[in-house]
């Protein structure tokens, strides 16, 4: 296979010191830490937040969905507040039930007057209605399965249309991976790639198009833009050569 150059755009993301929160959002960070009194349960960009006052020597919350067998300890902010932060995953159920440890008493989140009757423990449980986050939105979709190796392409068209997925893997044919269309609109495939740099994009009307849930994108020979996906930790012999444009270095 010839090899070619790929010259693919990294963004820079500054480093931020978010403690054991590990928030990404800088102003949800600043609003965790400057949060001067307990609230009830607070959603923002994709996080539950819970808070608590006092003087304690520990806080944490367990939720029902992992048996209560789990500790989340809370930290406390600058303002002497007790806060947990905690990311809201993807195609996550909208109620949620969870139960706070002060000081090793379990007990209902006081500032959240919604719960549960007290169950056969005795302790009830508060709840709090999350939104709910698609998974097929960009920057939420993960393409390649955890396994690190079977792509699950997905795309959205409209409904009775003829999608398939090119690329390095095949010789960039466009009829050998149809897509099936497994709802009105939505078109899945899913399939094992070869170790290294797969370049590839869907082919829908006679046209190649990058995958808009894919945010790794490139040029390739043609200058036509296609998505990039490393399967395993580095790239094979053979395969194109990618360069990342490092912030404040010149082109050559």
């Amino acid at each position: 296979m010839k090899r070619f150059i790929v010259v693919f755009a990294a963004l820079a993301l500054a480093s931020l010191d978010l403690a054991a929160a590990s928030i990404e959002n800088l102003q949800l960070h600043l609003f965790v830490k400057e949060l001067d009194r307990p609230r009830p349960p607070l959603v923002r960009d994709g996080w539950l937040i819970l808070s608590q006052g006092g003087v304690h020597r520990f806080v944490g919350a367990a939720f029902e969905h992992e048996g209560f067998a789990v500790m989340h300890p809370f930290e406390v902010n600058d303002r002497g507040v007790f806060v947990l932060t905690w990311k809201i995953p993807v195609e996550f159920s909208s109620r949620f039930a969870y139960r706070l440890d002060i000081d090793g008493s379990w007990i209902a989140d006081p500032g959240n007057p919604l719960r549960t009757p007290p169950d056969g423990s005795g302790v009830d449980m508060s709840l709090v209605d999350l939104p709910h986050i698609p998974g097929d939105v960009p920057g939420v979709y993960r393409v390649l399965d955890a396994d690190g190796k079977t792509a699950h392409f997905l795309f959205k068209a409209p409904p009775g249309e003829s999608v398939s997925v090119a690329g390095t893997f095949n010789n960039w044919d466009p009829f050998t991976h149809q897509l099936e269309e497994t709802s009105p609109g939505v078109y899945r495939l899913s399939m094992v790639l070869p170790p290294g740099v797969n370049l590839y994009c869907y082919v829908w009307r006679g046209k190649f198009l990058p995958d808009p849930l894919n945010d790794a994108k490139a040029s390739d020979r043609y200058d036509r833009v296609v998505s990039v996906l490393l399967v395993g930790s580095h790239p094979m012999p053979g395969d194109p050569v990618i360069f990342a444009s490092v912030p404040g270095t010149p082109k050559k």
